[in-house]
């Protein structure tokens, strides 16, 4: 193996690559990064048996071949090194990476010990922004919590419906969907299908579609789901992301969202999240606030009390309808919702002390946030 290649280009995939190969560390050799020329692009493959990635960088292929290298000490190395581009070669199964007055021998594993990546059967394949993929698994993918009475909310569930798709991340106390509508003229094909993605799946997958602007593919089989993530300009096949999915069915959350509401306040996203803080430096070890909405006052309360630190209250003005509603909630889980909106304004509905709230962004009907009370 010879070849020539951008150090910057080179240093993103090794990044994502190490954080992998840190989740494995019962097994030495999947520490490692498997190194091989495809035609013009140096495939890089890591591995920790729950994910697999695979990344194409561009390169100047001299000289085809196959290297396994430790992921980690080939990233510090490359953090050490200031030029633009590198030479790497393979010489009796090392590495040796050249760059301006430098020259390092890595000490390489054999190849063949590296587990055989298997393909999936693609029973499914739907399409959409890569970007627009990567917003929506954020807004959802930190609420799912690993339960081992109910491993199926420990993901992400991705439910296709035609032209949209909708991802929904529930840990028992709370729940958010997003929908992203998809093209109608290249899914008109396919057929509707839901499955669940591992939470950790998806947040490595985040910080890759966050790097790489294009389009992904997504096809699935019964056991495994596959994300193909192309470049913008020439439709490249830049990254791949592969990983089983949590067999069961999802929670039939559809059933259980409240259809109506008793109170519903619109307030300023802004200040009810830095209020919110203030009321929580006053809670207590659940992180307890109590809200008051006095309707016709036109005004909402928030209420905190530690022995132990004092007592809080904030009151202002909102736009409120419905009845006076008196509820407490953990305010911190309020706030993930609250970051998770991006209108200036929410709409925030009452259901009773013991029914669920849920946020919404003023102007936006894809995204909602259903959080239970803490009942008193």
């Amino acid at each position: 193996m010879e070849l020539e290649i951008f150090k910057d280009n080179f240093q993103k995939a090794i990044n994502v690559c190490e954080r992998i190969t840190k989740k494995a560390v019962s097994l030495p050799i999947l520490q490692n990064v498997l190194l091989k020329t495809n035609n013009s692009f140096l495939e890089i493959t890591t591995t920790n048996l729950e994910v697999n990635i695979v990344w194409n960088v561009l390169a100047k292929i001299n000289q085809k071949g196959s290297l396994l290298i430790n992921a980690s000490f080939l990233n510090n190395i490359l953090n050490l090194t200031t030029s633009e581009k590198v030479i790497i070669k393979q010489e009796n199964g090392n590495l040796i990476l050249l760059s301006d007055g430098q020259e390092t021998q890595i000490q390489g594993q054999p190849v063949e010990e590296f587990p055989v990546i298997t393909n999936i059967e693609k029973e499914y394949k739907w399409q959409m922004d890569s970007l627009v993929l990567a917003d929506g698994l954020a807004r959802v993918a930190p609420i799912a919590a690993f339960s081992s009475v109910r491993p199926e909310i420990a993901g992400v569930y991705f439910s296709f419906q035609k032209n949209k798709l909708k991802l929904v991340a529930t840990d028992s106390f709370r729940l958010a969907e997003k929908t992203i509508l998809l093209n109608s003229t290249k899914q008109s094909d396919f057929q509707d299908a839901c499955f669940i993605v591992p939470q950790y799946t998806c947040q490595e997958l985040i910080g890759i579609l966050n790097q790489e602007k294009g389009v992904v593919d997504i096809s699935t089989d019964l056991h495994q789901v596959l994300f193909e993530i192309k470049g913008e300009r020439y439709n490249e096949l830049r990254c791949c992301v592969q990983g089983r999915l949590i067999n069961g069915e999802y929670p039939k959350y559809e059933e259980i969202l409240p259809q109506s509401y008793k109170t519903r306040v619109r307030l300023n996203k802004d200040v009810f999240a830095n209020r919110l803080k203030g009321a929580g430096l006053f809670s207590s070890k659940i992180f307890d606030v109590k809200i008051d909405v006095l309707t016709k006052e036109g005004k909402i309360k928030l209420f905190s009390q530690n022995a132990s630190v004092g007592r809080n209250e904030y009151i202002w003005d909102c736009v409120v309808e419905g009845q006076n509603e008196s509820v407490v909630f953990n305010y911190k889980f309020l706030l993930d919702g609250l970051n998770n909106i991006k209108s200036p304004d929410v709409f925030f509905e009452l259901n009773g002390f013991d029914g669920p709230g849920v946020l919404r962004p003023d102007g936006d009907n894809s995204y909602f946030y259903v959080l239970m009370p803490i009942k008193q």
